[in-house]
């Protein structure tokens, strides 16, 4: 969002944008229209706004700061204030982008040419022109005036008819922050303030509205017809002596009902784009949509009675729709990523939807309603019901708390805890639970309600009596949807930059991907950045984990056991086999090391068609991996298998030839086209520190690659 600030009356806008947001927490999730927030800002969540660690003096320091560096700008120009600054087209100069050839098309001399050479005289000094906005000829002075008895309560009610025009703007709004300043969210009593109004409304028609005032509009209206409705009633339908067909035009203008809180409206006629978008607890009936309708909906209840554009319903977490497809389309307009789709056929529905027919032909005349009502219940099965997944989840918990709430009440006969009976309950780490868990998987919420993977190991007591992996991969595997499902995939995933994976893995995608059982396609996505997932499963460090978003105040997602699980899995179930290239370039490489850089060098180089020979001064291919990393976390067994299957397509490894004493660097040009070194060091620092002298330290490589030798049987 932007953020203004004004000098005295009327100052220059300062555009600050989303930076203030970031100084208060904010990681860019991209998550606010699903109320999951991490850190407990774009949350209403109880639990998640535990989380924000945001604090008033973080924005005071970051604008002071900001201020203090513009000011450094300012005074190395020469300018003294902001308003010295409008104007200054001299101290602009382009940006020559010579990587771009359409950037050199565009000719700026007209943007950056000073407008008072053109209008000279003209005063541009901010706030010295006083502005009349003409607000003693609003139409809602009269309004305030004529409701002002109802308002002081020396009336019951009042009813009042008035003309209207376009110039009228946010009509209604002053008079309900005259309710709202007297009698609060309460409002007044149904029915207290009726308007009945004639002609074309202005934007932000009855926005902000207060329960007991009550507009009926003969006419139309433009943008923003009840915006943010805090309980009042809206009507409207089109002139009575028309003659267009209202389910074919027209008759309220864009984002109408956004951000709307309760209270009823009623179009006879179609509504523009983003339709009660935020809707969080009104009541509306319409004859169609434009696109984006219903769109990041939490609560309340929407009827459309004809078209949809498309996109409709996303981002929506709450309330339900009741849509009329009138002619099979809407399932392809509506964004079903977190509502489903249902028919019409549960009693309550019928019965709700029939009473807002009746409620909205009686009250605007609608022939649409009055054609679907003679043949009721027919029309009930073109109807299509929008119902949130959300929104599902919430009532199912409402009903488990009831029951729960019921059955501890029955004092009489003694009731035995059977355990966790939904995941909105507590989450215990048994064999039953996670069979449960499996079914109701909640990926939107899943870093609130599941925890980290903390026992990856095998039992101590089995560790200790031989040399295998200490990873328990069986117990993993088991865990691994409810593991991947704490994952939030974030807007801007650090896990997956520069100093989160150097690989550039595309971790949330295929995180996605195990949580909806799709290891083939994880698996793709995993080898798409990874030569060898199966050692950096095992042996990386996790820069990913440590960027991980969810780890600013949660345990982060085990990323790292996912990546292994996926090509282990792979492995087991034979979709890695070898693929030899099917064309040679015939190009020579001869590559120096058989580390894990030699290795991944050697398999890119082959993939593309080269032939590469690979030189090993040690008697084993692997270099770090088969002897710098002990067994218990590298399986020598899992380094040999893709050794041999970068073999199998077509690699030749040589060992024991120590290059410079077995084979010269010369005796390698002359017989490769390309050389690639991929040493390490193995060379030890001898350091002076306490101890060092004391029996059983050793140099760690030295130890380490006679012991791996040792454990083979070579020693």
């Amino acid at each position: 969002g932007a953020t203004h600030h004004n000098q005295r009356c009327c100052a220059e806008p300062k555009l600050i944008s989303t930076a203030p947001l970031i100084v208060m927490g904010c990681t860019m999730m991209r998550k606010c229209h699903l109320n999951t927030c991490p850190v407990g800002i774009a949350t209403q969540d109880p639990e998640l706004r535990k989380k924000f660690a945001g604090k008033p003096e973080h924005v005071i320091n970051y604008l002071f700061m900001l201020a203090e560096e513009i000011r450094g700008h300012m005074a190395s120009l020469g300018i003294k204030k902001f308003q010295d600054l409008i104007g200054r087209t001299d101290l602009l100069r382009t940006y020559e982008n010579n990587s771009n050839p359409k950037a050199k098309l565009l000719n700026l001399g007209l943007i950056l040419k000073n407008a008072l050479h053109m209008r000279p005289g003209v005063n541009i000094i901010g706030g010295s022109e006083r502005q009349d906005f003409q607000l003693e000829k609003r139409l809602d002075n009269k309004l305030i005036e004529l409701a002002q008895p109802v308002v002081d309560g020396k009336q019951p009610n009042i009813n009042i008819n008035m003309e209207i025009n376009n110039e009228c703007r946010a009509f209604a709004s002053t008079l309900s922050y005259h309710i709202a300043k007297k009698y609060g969210d309460e409002g007044l009593p149904d029915h207290s303030i009726n308007i009945n109004l004639k002609g074309s409304a202005g934007q932000s028609f009855c926005a902000f509205m207060s329960k007991g005032v009550h507009v009926t509009l003969e006419g139309d209206a433009n943008d923003y017809v009840g915006k943010g409705l805090s309980g009042g009633e809206i009507v409207i339908y089109p002139p009575k002596t028309s003659d267009f067909d209202s389910i074919t035009n027209v008759i309220v203008g864009n984002v109408c009902l956004y951000g709307a809180t309760s209270g009823k409206a009623f179009f006879r006629g179609i509504a523009a784009e983003r339709f009660s978008v935020r809707n969080s607890g009104v009541v509306a009936v319409v004859e169609g949509v434009g696109d984006h309708g219903c769109e990041y909906m939490t609560g309340g209840c929407a009827v459309i009675l004809g078209l949809t554009g498309r996109n409709f319903a996303a981002g929506m977490s709450g309330g339900i729709a009741y849509v009329l497809d009138v002619d099979g389309s809407f399932r392809s307009k509506c964004n079903q990523e977190m509502v489903e789709l249902l028919p019409l056929e549960q009693d309550e529905d019928l019965k709700y939807v029939k009473s807002l027919l009746e409620e909205f032909h009686q009250k605007t005349g609608s022939k649409i309603a009055q054609d679907l009502l003679s043949r009721w219940p027919a029309p009930a099965g073109q109807f299509v019901k929008v119902f949130p997944y959300e929104y599902q989840r919430a009532l199912r918990q409402m009903a488990e708390t009831a029951n729960k709430t019921e059955v501890e009440n029955m004092t009489a006969v003694p009731v035995v805890n059977s355990g966790v009976r939904d995941i909105e309950e507590t989450i215990n780490d048994s064999a039953v639970e996670k069979k449960r868990l499996e079914k109701v998987l909640d990926k939107t919420r899943g870093f609130m309600k599941y925890g980290r993977e903390m026992a990856p190991y095998r039992p101590a007591e089995k560790r200790l009596k031989d040399w295998d992996e200490i990873y328990n991969f069986g117990h993993v595997r088991k865990g691994l949807r409810v593991q991947a499902a704490r994952c939030m995939e974030c807007g801007v995933p650090f896990c997956q930059s520069s100093h989160g994976c150097p690989l550039g893995n595309i971790i949330p995608k295929w995180n996605d991907l195990i949580f909806h059982n799709n290891w083939s396609e994880a698996l793709k996505q995993l080898l798409q950045t990874n030569n060898f997932p199966e050692f950096t499963g095992r042996v990386c460090p996790a820069p990913c984990e440590g960027a991980c978003v969810l780890g600013i105040n949660e345990p982060p997602v085990t990323i790292k056991n996912i990546e292994c699980s996926i090509i282990d899995h792979a492995f087991e179930q034979g979709w890695i086999q070898p693929e030899p290239p099917t064309k040679r370039t015939g190009f020579k490489v001869a590559i120096v090391g058989s580390g894990p850089a030699g290795m991944a060098a050697a398999h890119q180089l082959n993939k593309a068609g080269h032939l590469v020979t690979v030189y090993e001064r040690n008697d084993r291919i692997g270099g770090l991996l088969q002897y710098g990393i002990p067994t218990m976390k590298l399986s020598k067994e899992v380094v040999q298998r893709r050794v041999k299957l970068m073999a199998d397509e077509g690699i030749i490894f040589k060992t024991n030839i120590n290059v410079g004493k077995d084979i010269s660097a010369k005796e390698l040009y002359e017989e490769y086209d390309s050389v690639v070194l991929c040493t390490g060091a193995t060379w030890p620092r001898d350091l002076p520190i306490p101890g060092r002298q004391l029996e059983g330290i050793h140099f760690a490589m030295s130890f380490l690659e006679s012991w791996q030798k040792k454990q083979m049987g070579d020693g």
